[in-house]
C-alpha cells in the first residue's frame, strides 16, 4: 500500500472508531429519533451535492428500485435506529466491538443465499472464534452500562443481522449500483421517515441544542457518514475486496481507547479477551494469504 492509501486507511479507521464516542454522547443528550433524523438529512444533502457535481446520472430500473428500498428500510432505518436505541444502554466501545461480527454474519447469510459463496473450514473456524469471543464478552454483560446492558446488546446484535441483509440482497441481485446516488436516496428518505417518527413519538421531548450536542451531530453526519463512506468508495475502486475488509478491524481499537479516555469505560481482562477473539474472527474470515501476497 502506498502512502496515500495508508493515510486514507488511518482517516477512515479513526473516524469510524471515534464515531461511537460521539454516538454515545448524542443518544445521551438528544432524543434518539431527532438526532438520527438530523444526521441522515445532513449527510443525505451532502451526498446529493456530490452526486449533482459528478457527471454520472442514474437511471433506475425495477430491480435497482427494489435494492434502494431494501437498503433504505433495512440498513438505514431499522439497523441504525436499533443501533442508536441499543447504544444508550451500553458502553460506546462495546457497539464497535460487536459490529466486528458483521463479516461473520454476512458469511452465514451468503452460505444460504449466494450459490457460489458457501461456508468452508476457515469460515466455520472464524465463526467459532467469534462465538467464543461473544460469550466471553457477555460474561460480565451488566458491567457494560448497567442493568439494561443486555437489552442494548440484543438490540445491537439484531441491528447487525438486519444491516447485513442488504449487502446479501445486492450480491444476490447481481446488479451494480451507484454508491453516491444510493446513499443520497437512502439517507434522505430514511431521514424523512425517522423525522416523521420523531414528530409523532418524540414531540414532547426536550430538544436541547448546545455546543456539545451540535458538534456530536455534525461529527456523526460529516466525518462519521459522508467522509467515511466517501473514502470507502474510493478504496473500493483501488483495492482488492479482501484487503479493503481489514478496515473493519481497527475502529474497535480506537473505540476502546476513546471510550476509556473520555467516558471512563473500562473493560475487564475477560472482556478484552472476548473482544480480541471477535475482532480476530472477523479478520480470519476475510484473510487470504494468497491474495495478500
Amino acid at each position: 500500500m502506498n502512502l496515500k492509501i495508508i493515510i486514507l486507511y488511518t482517516i477512515i479507521s479513526f473516524c469510524w472508531g471515534i464515531t461511537w464516542l460521539f454516538l454515545k454522547i448524542n443518544v445521551t443528550h438528544m432524543p434518539i429519533l431527532w438526532g438520527l433524523s438530523f444526521r441522515f438529512i445532513i449527510a443525505g444533502t451532502i451526498f446529493w451535492l456530490i452526486y449533482f457535481l459528478q457527471k454520472n446520472r442514474v437511471k433506475l430500473t425495477s430491480q435497482t428500485r427494489s435494492i434502494y428500498i431494501v437498503y433504505t428500510l433495512f440498513n438505514y432505518t431499522l439497523c441504525y435506529y436499533l443501533t442508536y436505541w441499543g447504544a444508550q444502554y451500553i458502553y460506546s466501545n462495546l457497539g464497535s466491538i460487536l459490529y466486528s461480527l458483521s463479516p461473520i454474519t454476512i458469511a452465514i447469510m451468503a452460505h444460504f443465499f449466494i450459490p457460489d459463496d458457501k461456508l468452508n473450514r476457515k469460515k466455520i473456524l472464524s465463526m467459532l472464534i467469534g462465538f467464543i469471543g461473544t460469550i466471553l464478552l457477555l460474561y460480565n454483560g451488566n458491567s457494560f452500562g448497567g442493568e439494561k446492558a443486555f437489552i442494548g446488546i440484543s438490540a445491537i446484535l439484531l441491528a447487525i443481522i438486519i444491516g447485513c441483509w442488504p449487502t446479501i440482497y445486492i450480491k444476490k441481485q447481481g446488479v451494480k449500483v451507484d454508491s453516491i446516488h444510493l446513499n443520497a436516496v437512502g439517507l434522505s428518505i430514511s431521514g424523512l421517515i425517522i423525522l416523521i417518527m420523531a414528530i409523532l413519538f418524540e414531540n414532547g421531548s426536550i430538544l436541547e441544542i448546545n455546543p456539545t450536542n451540535l458538534f456530536s451531530l455534525l461529527f456523526l453526519a460529516i466525518p462519521g457518514t459522508v467522509v467515511t463512506w466517501g473514502i470507502y468508495i474510493w478504496l473500493l475502486n483501488h483495492l482488492p475486496a479482501s484487503q479493503l475488509s481489514y478496515v473493519a478491524f481497527f475502529p474497535p481499537i480506537i473505540a476502546i481507547i476513546s471510550g476509556w479516555i473520555f467516558l471512563n469505560e473500562a473493560l475487564s481482562l475477560i472482556s478484552l479477551l472476548g473482544a480480541s477473539l471477535i475482532i480476530f474472527g472477523g479478520f480470519l474470515i476475510n484473510y487470504d494469504l494468497k491474495k495478500i501476497n
